[in-house]
């Protein structure tokens, strides 16, 4: 009898080595288990799924955190590296149709040094909670009235794109929500930081104003804050968390209209070197592995700038017309 219970417990102990083995084995092979972030997100993206019903949505928007106002403009500076950028938001009278859902719609534009560079429209409605979800927007990278990019574009109900809201109707410290969601074009997220903040920018002061986090897996390296304020009904203060560039409020304008352009009419771009030609240009004069491609202004002229890993962050700028190196940035 001793023999037989000596023999079941080595068995069993075998059992239980043998599982723990196992489990051993799927964690050192488990491609998340240094990304737990990623994992959960991933999960999440299976299961997010909101459910929108347009008899409960509307285009007219009183959050008072953010409420859309035809005929209000509100505009903010920004000062970077390449220079002054101008930020003009303006609540258009006009309305589309996304989802099935009436949104309204918002024209926003960036001007860098007086050149337009960013041209886009968001579509947002309220629920009939008080919630403000975001529909989408069809956006476009401006250089010398050329658009060079409409990445970030999306749609609600198109190739799988779905609503995120941008802000709830009662927010508290604490609140996460996915803003927006088009696997891997449009990611973000929003985080309740605090309630009832005093923020003071060049326009004057607020108060209690709402801080929140904004942020996307996309793009590790994006961490924003913004303060929501309920005395404009929108964003007073946007600033990376790292405290190196900011946009201010600097006016707020009511039933106005918006701010006339000289630009030239906008064209699509072509190029003579395509974005393959370019990587291949930039990994014989930098080795690593090709992170990001864009098109930008560089050196006066419209360039590709292939970011590349080698350790650090290389930036290679190659002229999109003629395939010249311009420069290499570190």
């Amino acid at each position: 009898m001793k023999t037989s219970k000596i023999i079941y417990l080595t068995i069993a102990l075998l059992i239980v080595v043998v599982i723990d083995m196992l489990f051993l084995f799927w964690y050192a092979n488990n491609p998340y288990q240094n990304n737990k972030e990623k994992f959960l997100n991933e999960k999440i993206n299976e299961i997010y799924n909101p459910v929108i019903n347009p008899q409960q949505f509307s285009s007219h928007i009183t959050n008072q955190y953010f409420s859309l106002t035809p005929g209000k403009k509100m505009i903010y500076e920004s000062k970077t590296e390449e220079g002054l950028e101008k930020i003009e938001v303006y609540i258009m009278n006009e309305t589309k149709t996304v989802n099935g859902v009436e949104t309204r719609v918002v024209w926003d534009r960036v001007w860098l040094n007086d050149e337009l560079i960013e041209d886009t429209k968001d579509w947002y409605a309220q629920d009939n909670e008080g919630n403000v979800w975001y529909f989408g927007e069809e956006s476009k990278e401006i250089i010398d009235g050329i658009i060079v990019s409409t990445k970030g574009s999306w749609e609600a109900g198109i190739n799988g794109a779905k609503p995120g809201v941008i802000m709830k109707a009662a927010p508290n410290i604490g609140d996460k929500y996915r803003q927006e969601y088009y696997k891997g074009e449009a990611e973000d997220w929003g985080e309740v930081l605090a309630i009832n903040e005093n923020v003071r920018v060049s326009y004057r002061e607020f108060t209690n104003c709402i801080k929140t986090r904004d942020y996307t897996p996309l793009e590790p390296n994006v961490n924003e804050h913004k303060y929501y304020c309920p005395e404009v009904g929108g964003v007073v203060l946007e600033e990376e968390v790292n405290g190196e560039e900011k946009a201010e409020l600097i006016k707020v304008e009511y039933n106005t209209l918006p701010s006339l352009s000289q630009e030239k009419k906008q064209e699509l771009l072509k190029t003579k070197i395509t974005e393959e030609q370019a990587k291949e240009i930039a990994l014989k004069e930098v080795n690593g592995r090709v992170t990001d491609i864009s098109i930008e202004k560089k050196f006066s002229k419209t360039a590709y700038v292939v970011e590349i890993n080698n350790g650090d962050e290389t930036d290679v700028i190659i002229d999109l017309n003629t395939g010249e190196v311009l420069g290499i940035e570190r």
